[in-house]
């Protein structure tokens, strides 16, 4: 007797898989004998190694919690003070965990908006504005910036406790009764003073530190804005602040004067001083004038003194010349030069005055001539 087929309602024949070569090739890829053991070891220690190590990043610390105690894998029961570095660290599962830290700086900031209207942020904490009253009974709303970094984990989360604990207690808890003790010393218009309000932000910060250093926090920055004062009390304040605004302005305008008037004083002491300075080059250049021309005067009188005797000198060489051999010759030549400008001359010839210019012994005598000697040969 054959065994029945299943029925097929649409044709009563067998059902055939859609896709029936696909079992057949996983049977014939997955691994089988020692190639599936090896793989399924893998498969085991990637597992394990998952489960076994944590990652801490570039920007955290951590410190290890011990929950379960096993013999010889992990020590003691509760949180070792070893402090973990960046990269990946061991574990034991179910057994010991890390409480991380971040390294940088976070800001715990108390604003007028609140923690509700905010949304939160990776490195910032949004509070309620601090409500501080001041030295002479007002009360202000005030904003502040707490910037602050985890300097010991262990003194954290021994203190503190981990997570958000250790914000909470060491920084939202102190910062009221910190800035209370600081900045309400203050009177209202003080916070618009930048000298007094910067060192009531650092006296808040170091009294911040002498409380949270030793247990492993540090506030690096404490920066208050935006003062918030009641109606009256700030009408009180514009008034004062005008007040003394005006004052100081009557001081400086007070300076002002001061220095103008002595600004003026010292123009007119160095207009004198050019006075006296240009009055004393006017006479050193007429006294160089004066020198300049005496000397000149000097020199060219001497210069014509020499000028004179140098023509006398002159003239006695040429009447000397004129007296030595030849001159008469010569007195005869000028003669006639004066004589070959005369057309007709009319004289008496004859008689004891008369002229003959031929007879030069008796034109000479009349002319008052010497006659030079003839040397003798």
């Amino acid at each position: 007797m054959t065994p029945s087929s299943p029925i097929n309602p649409s044709g009563g024949k067998g059902v055939r898989s859609p896709l029936p070569g696909l079992g057949q090739a996983f049977r014939q890829l997955a691994p089988t004998g020692l190639s599936l053991l090896i793989f399924l070891i893998f498969l085991l220690l990637l597992f394990l190694y998952s489960i076994c190590t944590q990652y801490i990043q570039p920007d955290q610390f951590a410190v290890k919690q011990v929950d379960v105690v096993v013999p010889l894998l992990t020590g003691v029961a509760g949180i070792h003070t070893n402090i973990y570095d960046t990269g990946i660290q061991w574990r034991l599962p179910g057994c010991e965990k890390f409480l991380i830290f971040p390294k940088s700086v976070r800001a715990v900031t108390l604003h007028s908006k609140g923690r509700a209207n905010e949304t939160p942020e990776k490195f910032v904490r949004f509070e309620d504005a601090a409500h501080i009253q001041t030295s002479d009974g007002f009360f202000i709303n005030l904003d502040v910036s707490i910037l602050y970094r985890v300097i010991d984990p262990y003194k954290v989360v021994h203190d503190f406790g981990a997570g958000e604990l250790y914000e909470q207690n060491g920084i939202v808890f102190q910062a009221e009764p910190t800035l209370k003790s600081t900045m309400g010393t203050l009177h209202p218009e003080d916070f618009f003073d930048a000298t007094r309000r910067v060192a009531k932000q650092d006296e808040a910060r170091d009294k911040f530190n002498e409380f949270l250093i030793p247990h492993g926090l540090q506030v690096e920055h404490v920066l208050i804005r935006y003062p918030q004062y009641h109606e009256a009390v700030q009408a009180r304040i514009e008034a004062r602040n005008i007040q003394e605004q005006t004052k100081q302005k009557n001081m400086e305008e007070a300076k002002l004067a001061e220095a103008l008037g002595a600004l003026k004083e010292v123009e007119k002491q160095g207009e004198a001083n050019l006075s006296i300075k240009l009055m004393e080059g006017s006479n050193y250049v007429t006294r160089l004038t004066a020198q300049m021309d005496s000397y000149r005067r000097k020199k060219a009188s001497e210069a014509n003194r020499v000028i004179a005797l140098a023509e006398a000198e002159k003239q006695r060489m040429v009447n000397d010349a004129y007296q030595g051999a030849g001159a008469d010759r010569l007195v005869g030549l000028q003669w006639a030069k004066v004589l070959s400008g005369l057309d007709t001359i009319v004289l008496e010839s004859g008689g004891p005055n008369g002229f003959n210019p031929l007879d030069l012994d008796t034109l000479m005598k009349k002319l008052k001539v010497n006659q030079t000697q003839k040397k003798p040969e």
